[in-house]
Formats: structure tokens, sequence, C-alpha cells
């Protein structure tokens, strides 16, 4: 893990060390064990690295043969030496050891299809001193960050927002479009960041800036979800398990030792034990847990451990008064963003205890996205399957789909198909993926800030999306968005509550090689009627404990319900109804107070509460200083 900061101003522009210390000291959590600078005329780039124990850690920047290409980058390229053979086998001589060096190389060799490549995680700069042209590249998935910011005739660049605004000359405003995506789906659109000027380079993609300073962006890989593996459970079981098996491989290599975040699910205890077969004595699996028994799932990660012999490290989290608002405050600042993710909170004190143990951990980020981990991809196939049935006047489906649907659901949900028969499948996603409902941000939002969002739609906006999607089904579309968009904001939670506490998080399910696997399945392989991540749980048969496997599991999930409604109640309603909140005028007085007492009096609207809570916190670190 490290960070990269820079900037490139006009032709006839320079950048000091000053302004390049301004930018890389803010994130310099991210790489403590020292930084660098590099300079040609109108750039400046620089570099804080993260030294890992037994892993080779270079400092950058680093440069090619005749110093024409210098890189900075925060990452890992885990096909390096296979790279390299091949590099050295065409004459290009490497200078260090770095796995980073080979990104370098390649784009020496292949120009702009130099990741096509490149099995890793990275966020980097690329400066073609012979072209005068700066390149940004992000890796598929976005497991690393980078945003980029115009700033009057300079662009900024860097692997936090917080470099980036570091320069003065960067306005903090909102992103009204963003705020609205926030509070409608929970996340932000990929390239999106709630901050008006400030942009994300999206997963995927490297944004070109040429010497005019115009940028373009380009987008080198991409998923497809349309299925093209026929179902055999038997062969995509073995394959699935190949593939996944090779990446945490690349993954463990140069790492010892070696955390990994273990929940008890499948997913986390599946990496467990993949790591362990290949050394369990480098291995520590730490868990976080609650007081509240109904959340608290460290039974089931000691049993992992204890199945996978491996070392076994817990804590408990439990905020006070006193405590949570200082903590929610540190983890939005290193968050930079406004999140829902409910385990934001117990992340951050995991991380800070991880820290104590290993500089990089293994997580089980991605399964859910890929192969239909969650609830609403199973609400969503029964809904479409239901009105097809009605629509084809098919008794025997329909009689499957309500039988479907009383035994995960009960009735409840009956209903609610019934009234959205006449909606297309991206409507019905919508409304299932929706956090505050059209209706809901309409009484929510004020006069002044529905003027201010123009006319924009995030409605609109994500159903013209569903219907671009690279995908045939309505989960495969709904998965689709999800990876393009959820998984980065997730990603983000991930990345900056490792980097608060020096830590570098590697993520094995988002190898692209299984996201490909995983995205060309067909829906029976992933949901098996209510049975969600099908396919999965039969890689890890004869792997896993059968409890393990066949178990509802809800993560680092924090019991945020019973602490905004008992110890935390009073603070929270303080700061969501102070001067400070209202006098911004971004919601209705008297509607944001029936959501509070909504859940106050009955549990229901949390995920409302808390995002409002959330989006408060980050407004007063990022906007109001």
């Amino acid at each position: 893990m490290s960070g990269i900061a820079g900037i490139l101003k006009a032709a006839s522009g320079t950048v000091t060390d000053a302004e390049l210390a301004r930018v890389i000291d803010a994130i310099s959590h991210r790489g403590p064990d020292g930084s660098k600078y590099f300079h040609d005329g109108n750039l400046g780039m620089s570099h804080c690295f993260l030294k890992i124990p037994s892993a080779v850690s270079v400092p950058q920047p680093l440069s090619n043969e005749d110093g024409s290409l210098t890189i900075v980058c925060d990452g890992r390229v885990y096909n390096h030496a296979e790279l390299r053979s091949r590099l050295e086998l065409k004459g290009h001589r490497f200078s260090t050891p770095s796995d980073i060096e080979v990104l370098l190389h390649l784009y020496e060799e292949e120009g702009d299809d130099f990741l096509q490549q490149v099995n890793g995680m990275y966020g980097f700069a690329l400066w073609d001193s012979g072209r005068k042209k700066l390149l940004l590249g992000r890796d598929r998935i976005g497991v690393k960050p980078l945003y980029f910011a115009h700033a009057g005739d300079s662009l900024l660049f860097g692997s936090e927002i917080k470099a980036i605004i570091a320069d003065p000359a960067v306005k903090r405003q909102v992103n009204f479009r963003a705020m609205s995506d926030f509070f409608a789906l929970s996340y932000i659109f990929d390239g999106e960041t709630m901050f008006e000027d400030i942009q994300a380079v999206p997963p995927g993609c490297i944004y070109h800036v040429e010497p005019d300073g115009q940028g373009r962006m380009q987008r080198y890989w991409d998923m497809n979800f349309a299925p093209n593996h026929p179902w055999d459970e038997k062969e995509l079981a073995a394959e699935g398990l190949d593939i996944l098996t090779r990446a945490v491989s690349l993954e463990v290599a140069d790492v010892k030792p070696l955390g990994i975040h273990l929940s008890g699910g499948i997913d986390s205890s599946f990496i467990t034990s993949l790591a362990a077969e290949m050394d369990r004595d480098r291995l520590i699996t730490l868990s976080a847990g609650f007081r509240e028994q109904e959340y608290d799932e460290r039974d089931f990660a000691r049993h992992a451990a204890e199945k996978a012999g491996v070392r076994y490290e817990e804590v408990e989290v439990f905020p006070t008064p006193e405590t949570f608002m200082d903590t929610m405050l540190k983890v939005i600042w290193h968050v930079d963003e406004p999140t829902v993710s409910p385990g934001i909170h117990s992340f951050y004190v995991l991380n800070e205890f991880t820290a104590e143990h290993v500089k990089v951990i293994l997580g089980g980020q991605g399964s859910n996205e890929l192969l239909a981990g969650y609830n609403r991809y199973i609400l969503a196939d029964i809904g479409d399957r239901f009105a097809r049935a009605i629509k084809h006047l098919n008794i025997p489906a329909l009689y499957r789909e309500v039988q479907k649907t009383r035994g995960f659901y009960g009735l409840k949900p009956f209903k609610r198909m019934l009234m959205e028969l006449g909606k297309t499948p991206g409507e019905r996603a919508l409304r299932i993926v929706s956090t505050f409902t059209p209706q809901e941000k309409e009484k929510l939002f004020s006069a002044r800030l529905k003027s201010d969002l123009d006319g924009y739609s995030t409605e609109r906006r994500y159903l013209e999306r569903f219907d671009q999607a690279n995908a045939d089904t309505v989960i495969d579309r709904m998965m689709y968005l999800d990876m393009k968009s959820m998984m980065p904001n997730m990603l983000r939670i991930l990345d900056r509550t490792c980097a608060a506490f020096g830590v570098e998080a590697r993520t094995p399910f988002l190898d692209h090689h299984f996201v490909e696997f995983a995205a060309s399945l067909s829906d029976d392989a992933v949901l098996d009627g209510t049975e969600s991540k099908y396919i999965l749980k039969k890689m890890g048969e004869g792997i896993l404990r059968h409890d393990t496997i066949y178990r509802d599991k809800s993560g680092f999930a924090a019991p945020v319900t019973p602490w905004l409604q008992g110890h935390l109640r009073k603070g929270s309603r303080n700061i969501l109804l102070s001067d400070q909140a209202l006098e911004r005028g971004y919601f209705d007085p008297a509607a944001l107070k029936d959501f509070i007492e909504r859940h106050e009096q009955t549990g229901r609207g949390v995920w409302q509460v808390w995002m409002l809570l959330i989006f408060e916190l980050w407004h007063r670190s990022f906007i109001d200083r």
C-alpha cells in the first residue's frame, strides 16, 4: 500500500516541492515509511510508501531505461514475475525488483493497451516525457482509488480526495447530483464524487491528459454478464475453485505474516481455508464482534479458524456515547465521502486492531455482488418470474413463484408484486434497491435542493444504466450495476479504513479472472430458487464446514438499530436536528424529524437515519471547514 499525488500545470508552469509536500502530506498515513518527489517541467509527482515485512518495497517514482517514462503507483501487480520474464526476453532492462516497474516497460512495449495483460490492483500516474502526456489509470474493479480535479490551469490528482482539497484552488462544494444518488441508492455512480469539482477515475479506465491539458477517458476493460457457460455443476465448481485458488496463491505469495478478516461466513472462511493449505503458519485471522448477541458471530469465526488450523484473534466493538461520534468523525475523515455501510464503524475498529498484528490482510469482498448473495437479487428474480408467469398465463410457474415467495418472505411481497405487474424489470429492480424512494426523497428534500438539482433524476439515470448493462437477465443487470458503482464505494471503505492504520487490503474474489468467470455464469448457477451463491457453496463442499456454507450470514454488520434506538439515540438526534444542520436548508425540517421519530418509535428506516447522520458528519468534516 502507498499513496500518490501530483500536479500538472500549464506548459509554462512549474511545480514546487512545497506544493508537492502539501498534497502528499495530506495522505501520508497511506505510506508512513517515507516519500519521494519527481519533477519534470510543469509536472510534479509524489509517492509515500509502506514497507511490508518479507515483501519487496521499493520507493518510487520509478523510471525506465532512458528516463523517458516515470511512474508513481499505489498497488500490486500480482503476475509481475511472468510479465518481467516476457519483457526481458524482448530486451527490456529492469533497474529494481519492484513489481510496479513492469508497468513502465509494458507501456513502452504495448502503448495504450498495456494493461490488458496485468493482473493486480493499482492506481497510478505515468508520465510520458517525450509526448508530454500524463496517464492516470485504475485497476479493473476499483480496488485501488484514484481521483483528479481541474482547478484553473492545473490538474491535481491523488489516491485520496484529501490530497486534492489540500490545494486551496480546489473549491469544497457539494455535488447535488451525487447527493441525490447517495440518498436514493446508498452509493454514488462510478466516476462521480460528493465533491462538485472532483472526479474519480472509474474502474477499468485510463484518463489521458494531453499536452494541451485536454483529457479523455479510455475504458480498457469491462464486465460482460451475458452467460456463456453451459450449466454443468461439477465442471463449473471445479473451474471456479481452480481460479479462486490461483487468485489466493498470487495474493499471498510475498507476505509473511498475513492477516485475514474472518467473519465466519462462507466468503472469508473459504479464503482462509485456501490460504491455510498454502501456508497456515503465516496466517492470523482477525474478527470483530458485538455485545448484542443477535449480531455477534464470533463463534462461527472461531470454528472456521479451528477448521483451517490457523491462529485466531478477536476484538469487541461497543461504542459509548462519548466515543462513538469521535470515532465516526475519524472514520469519515479517512473515507472522504459519505457511506451507508452499516459496518463502517466496526470495520475501522477492526483495522485498528489488525494493525497490531499484520501489515497485509485478505478480505472476502465481491462474492455477494458477483454471485447473487443479497436478498434483493432473490426478490428481483422472483418478481420477474412472477410477472412473466402472469403475462403468459403459466399457472404452474405462477404457483411455484407464489410458493417460493411464501416460503422465503411470507405473503407481504406478493401484494407488492401484484401492484407492480405493469412496471418494467428495471423499475421493479429500482424499487428494491432504493433506500429513499422517489416519494420519500420528494418529502425530505427541500425546495432549494430540488432547485439545485435542476431536473436531475437519479432514478432515470439508474433505469438508463439498467437497460444499457452488459447483461441479459434482471439479476445479472443488477449485479452489473452493483459491481460498477456500489462495489467501488464499498472498496473505498475497505481501502481507507485499512490505510488509516498502514494496512494493505487484498481481495481474491475480485481477481479479474474470477470476476469474468462469475459474470459468465447463468442465473441457475448463482441462484437456485432462494439459495444464493449456489456455485460457491458447491465449490466449498468438502473444504468448509456444512454450517459455514449453509447458513444466513450478515458479514461485519453492526447493530445500528439498537445503538440508534438506545444509548446513541440522544446524541444522534441532537446532531441531525441541530441549528447547524437545519440552517443548510437541504432538508425539510418537519420531514427530517418524521424520519427520525419513525425509527425511534418503530425501528423502521434505520438506514435512512444512518445515512442522514453520516451525511451530516461528512458535511461538518469537509464542507463546513
